[in-house]
């Protein structure tokens, strides 16, 4: 399995809700005792036994051709129909709320830059799977998106996410096994 966590780059955006991918699998390599983090080309990489942990490294928008080239540089399952059953990606969902977790396959980006950039990459290929995780609605506090994408949680907001990426991890971890 090839999971994939998206987030941008820097200490900047540690503790935004676009990075909720990077955390969930921090946590995961973390928990299942991955390998030390490495960096190749534009991403970081852990494994865990045979599975590939990924955080591209370019900046959201431009996640697609980051881990693009790196799959091709490590010559895993380019061909869509080997990666539909091995590519998991995790990212932030503004339609949904705090602490909803949901797996789907085959969806369109429903506006997420960073997963469009992934489709795009593969020529319109949005077969993979992907694990979107609730960050809260923009318009409950009338911001933009690319401003509310970028705020931390709030301190209300913090145990849930704490309790979101346990459950992330351990729905994770199900699929591992």
């Amino acid at each position: 399995m090839i999971i994939v966590g998206l987030g941008n780059p820097g200490s900047t955006y540690n503790a935004t809700r676009h990075n909720i991918g990077f955390k969930i699998v921090d946590r995961l390599v973390e928990e299942l005792d991955g390998t030390q983090w490495k960096t190749d080309r534009q991403v970081s990489w852990s494994k865990i036994g045979p599975h590939w942990i990924i955080k591209p490294r370019a900046m959201m928008n431009l996640s697609g051709p980051a881990l693009h080239d790196f799959l091709n540089y490590k010559q895993l399952a380019l061909d869509p129909t080997v990666l539909a059953e091995q590519l998991l990606v995790i990212h932030d969902e503004l339609d949904f709320p705090v602490g909803q977790l949901k797996i789907q396959t085959a969806r369109s980006s429903a506006g997420h830059n960073g997963v469009q950039s992934i489709i795009d990459t593969w020529h319109g290929w949005q077969g993979f799977s992907r694990l979107r995780v609730g960050i809260g609605d923009n318009r409950s506090v009338n911001l933009p998106a690319e401003d509310y994408v970028l705020r931390p949680f709030t301190a209300a907001e913090q145990p849930v996410i704490d309790q979101q990426i346990k459950a992330a991890v351990e729905l994770l971890r199900l699929k591992l096994a």
